[in-house]
């Protein structure tokens, strides 16, 4: 499966699987709030944010630059962010 044939509905499940184990939430993926700030809200800090992006790298194939972590406040900005790379619209793949 190519980039280009990752549908949004996968990249929004699997990017919230990610962060739900990454960031050790205590609530299922769909109960994670689309608007809330990651670091405020979720309690991510900088290499916990790194490592949701590694891994969307590694299961969705979607490489969102490292630097672009600190702008990726909410789980809605990472989301669009991995789907405007997916269809070419922005960052490196």
């Amino acid at each position: 499966m190519t980039i280009t044939q990752v549908s949004d509905e996968t990249v929004r499940t699997t990017t919230l699987d990610i962060i739900v184990d990454e960031l050790e939430l205590d609530v299922e993926p769909e109960e994670v709030d689309l608007k809330a700030d990651l670091i405020e809200v979720y309690g991510a800090d900088s290499l916990g944010l790194i490592q949701v992006l590694a891994r969307v790298n590694k299961q969705l194939g979607i490489r969102v630059p490292r630097e672009k972590a600190v702008d990726l406040r909410t789980v809605e900005l990472l989301i669009q962010q991995i789907l405007d790379i997916r269809d070419g619209k922005d960052g490196d793949q």
